[in-house]
């Protein structure tokens, strides 16, 4: 959603594209109010998948009220952990098409065409905030922010999952977590 709005035109989209490209997590209330915004209008019956939020106990207490006044549910919280090492490693392999903005991985998802893109040849590019060093920069925000967040949701629906496994142990542990419903909703 913060990717979307930063490609704009507009005072937004230039402030979010500053922060991002810097590395450093956007603000509690303009993330939630991204979220508000995207959920008031596109939120699917079946539910929705969050990826990256909430990341503060703030960002967790406005989605449990943007939730609430939606006469939804809480949150399913699946938290994957994964090894600096691994993070480091997958987020700066990570390249996508200049032109089609298809995703593309180096190590496990390498473009059969190179440095193009398979879908219509385009370059493949590395993002900005995907350096080392925003990386690292990055996690050690995620790190502070994120032991209250834990702490917080550890009485709801809360799962942890070890993230450094082969993908399709992860993938049956989360499938297994959400049940034969939730997961053909999810996929």
């Amino acid at each position: 959603m913060l990717r979307a709005e930063s490609k704009q035109n507009t005072r937004a989209g230039l402030k979010l594209r500053k922060i991002l490209a810097s590395g450093v997590l956007v603000d509690d209330e303009t993330v939630c109010e991204a979220v508000r915004s995207r959920l008031s209008c596109e939120l699917p019956a079946r539910g929705i998948i969050l990826d990256g939020f909430p990341r503060t106990r703030k960002q967790a207490e406005c989605l449990d009220q943007i939730l609430c006044s939606m006469g939804m549910p809480g949150p399913v919280v699946l938290h994957l952990e994964v090894s600096r090492e691994r993070l480091l490693s997958r987020m700066t392999s990570r390249r996508y098409c200049a032109v089609c903005g298809s995703i593309y991985n180096l190590r496990s998802r390498p473009s059969s065409l190179g440095t193009r893109c398979e879908n219509d040849g385009g370059v493949l590019l590395q993002r900005e905030d995907d350096t080392e060093a925003v990386i690292l920069r990055r996690l050690n925000e995620f790190d502070l922010s994120c032991a209250p967040l834990v702490e917080y949701y550890g009485t709801a629906d809360y799962h942890r999952i070890d993230g450094d496994r082969e993908a399709g142990l992860v993938s049956a542990e989360l499938l297994a977590i959400l049940g034969p419903a939730d997961a053909i909703a999810a996929a």
